[in-house]
């Protein structure tokens, strides 16, 4: 069993400390055995936004994998949008920026879906590169068979039902197809600042599914007529994933809901594997 913590759309400039210490409390309280970040640590990529990101990640008494999202590159320096989109990223967060962290039930794989420039004048929207795809599926394919799956990205694969006209990730056709190749169980993301869950179905002789988890803000004032939320999320070895839904009410953090959902065994019938050592996901100092 392994008991995940998934947070998303940080962004520090515009947060309401009050939730901010309070999340940093319920998490040191009960540590999980992985933070995963969905993206938008920061809201402008200032250098004392991640400053503050970086500070608030490592107080926490857990092991963090973090993928940037759009607001973590810079609209401001075009020069070091344009050659070093990352440098601050690296100096106040993580070395890595698609980092990989697993124990001897899961293996959880950031993609990094925030560019630099698209066509358009809306330079939030993500995309997932063909490149990006073939090496992401090398380094899966390298991974322990009897792990369980998880990919943590910053932009959505699906809308939510409720508005089924907000924009998704570029390429998630294609990506959705890698995933199901490769029997991802979990997808994480955020982008949206909202809470919801889409069952993907797969094409295959088994009942399998792949799950979709939308977060909704954690600490953000930026709210879209949701109250600030995370996800506690526990995969079980047999593929079983319990998400219980942490929001903020004004005063406290409660459970809003929970939902125990069957995700994709990626392994059914392999010897289970050695168990292999937790490793903590790079976290790099600031110079």
């Amino acid at each position: 069993m392994t008991r995940i913590v998934h947070l998303s759309d940080l962004h520090f400039d515009r947060v309401d400390q009050r939730v901010v210490q309070a999340l940093r409390d319920e998490i040191n309280a009960d540590p999980p055995d992985l933070i995963a970040v969905s993206g938008d640590l920061t809201q402008r990529a200032h250098r004392h936004e991640y400053r503050s990101s970086g500070a608030f990640l490592r107080s926490l008494n857990a092991p963090v994998l973090a993928v940037p999202g759009n607001h973590d590159i810079t609209y401001l320096n075009m020069l070091e949008r344009f050659l070093d989109p990352y440098r601050r990223w690296r100096r106040f967060v993580s070395r890595d920026v698609e980092p990989i962290w697993r124990d001897d039930t899961v293996a959880v794989v950031g993609l990094n879906t925030a560019r630099r420039f698209t066509f358009g004048l809306d330079w939030s929207k993500g995309r997932y590169g063909v490149g990006q795809l073939r090496k992401f599926r090398r380094r899966v394919q390298e991974l322990p068979p009897n792990l369980f799956r998880i990919v943590v990205a910053h932009h959505p694969l699906h809308p939510p039902e409720t508005e089924p006209e907000l924009a998704i990730v570029g390429r998630a056709e294609r990506a959705l197809a890698c995933f199901q190749k490769l029997r991802i169980g979990l997808v994480l993301s955020g982008h949206l600042h909202r809470d919801y869950v889409h069952t993907h179905a797969v094409e295959a002789e088994d009942d399998t599914r792949m799950l979709i988890v939308q977060a909704s803000t954690a600490t953000s004032t930026r709210l879209r007529g949701e109250p600030n939320a995370y996800h506690r999320l526990t995969v079980e070895p047999s593929g079983q994933v319990l998400i219980e839904v942490r929001a903020w009410d004004g005063e406290r953090w409660r459970t809003a809901r929970a939902r125990e959902q069957g995700a994709r065994l990626t392994r059914p019938s392999a010897e289970p594997a050695a168990a292999e050592s937790r490793a903590p996901a790079s976290t790099g100092a600031e110079a």
